[in-house]
């Protein structure tokens, strides 16, 4: 246990910025504050696995591209098609729909895309677990703004593949996220892209869902002492995060001055999160509660398969 809890400390810096609750959507830790606080249920919609991208992709002729300049309209008015050394970015009927050729790129290559165009948007390709690459980790959208899989009447936002349906790791398949062409708000899209090596993920996924690396194995309500076992098992390292129920155990938050506590092999794992490659963050708290205070009862079936 020398080795894990040499790891343990999770920094407020780390956390910052994250949203947490009860419900079928406590997929994201959360510290902000000094003191700790509850937040009520949130509901986050389920997405389809997506494998890690190696690299820069190529889609067609795409991969050739430099830098070329906005295309108007006639000679002036709107630009209906952009494209840099990071992104292709066309109008496709109602919608401008940007190609990410490399999504490592910097994040200004993107929104200068967007920017030609006519919108306000700020794509920012976040380091992510394995099955989070490709899919929209957070959108935050200003008036008029909407947020889903893909774009519909109701959707103005929305992240996707081309060609359409393939994975990523195919050769010639892409990235692709989607803007309504009257898209009128400002809107920031975190967008997950393959990790460097060392780099944390952006996403708080839980580890034991299938592609991740505690896949198969259910880790909640068990004691650190098995979990961190399984891990090494697998070659994997641990560092733990002291989480504060709410009162009624349906919340819970993260209070930073308790993250130097001991965390004993009896204390008990509630979710188990992909924190980086080769390494889990185990939420814990010392006591066994009457439920899991990350979703407010049991572990929902969608983040155990």
């Amino acid at each position: 246990m020398n080795e894990v809890k040499s790891l343990a400390r999770c920094r407020d810096q780390d956390l910052a910025g994250a949203a947490s609750g009860a419900g079928a959507r406590a997929l994201l830790a959360s510290i902000t504050t000094k003191e700790p606080r509850f937040e009520g249920r949130v509901v986050v919609r389920t997405s389809r696995t997506r494998r890690v991208l190696v690299g820069a992709v190529a889609v067609g002729g795409l991969a050739a591209a430099a830098v070329i300049g906005p295309a108007l309209l006639g000679g002036g008015g709107t630009a209906t098609s952009y494209a840099n050394s990071a992104m292709d970015i066309r109008l496709q009927g109602d919608y401008y729909v940007a190609v990410i050729k490399d999504p490592l790129a910097d994040f200004a290559k993107f929104t200068e895309g967007f920017k030609a165009v006519g919108l306000n948007v700020r794509l920012e390709p976040a380091p992510s677990s394995p099955t989070q690459v490709g899919r929209i980790i957070r959108v935050k959208a200003g008036p008029g703004g909407g947020v889903g899989d893909h774009p519909n009447d109701d959707r103005r936002i929305g992240s996707g593949t081309t060609p359409a349906g393939c994975e990523l790791e195919q050769a010639g398949c892409a990235m692709t996220v989607m803007v309504r062409r009257d898209y009128a708000g400002n809107g920031v899209v975190e967008l997950g892209r393959p990790a460097r090596p060392g780099e944390k993920y952006r996403n708080a996924r839980p580890a034991t869902v299938k592609g991740e690396m505690l896949e198969g194995y259910r880790a909640d309500e068990k004691t650190v002492g098995e979990v961190v076992a399984e891990a090494h098992r697998r070659g994997l390292k641990a560092v733990f995060e002291v989480i504060t129920p709410a009162p009624d155990h349906n919340g819970w938050n993260v209070d930073p001055d308790k993250q130097s506590a001991q965390v004993e092999d009896d204390w008990i794992v509630w979710e188990a999160r992909s924190e980086k490659a080769g390494v889990l963050r185990l939420q814990v708290t010392e006591d066994r509660l009457p439920k899991n205070p990350i979703y407010g009862g049991p572990k929902p079936a969608q983040f155990t398969s």
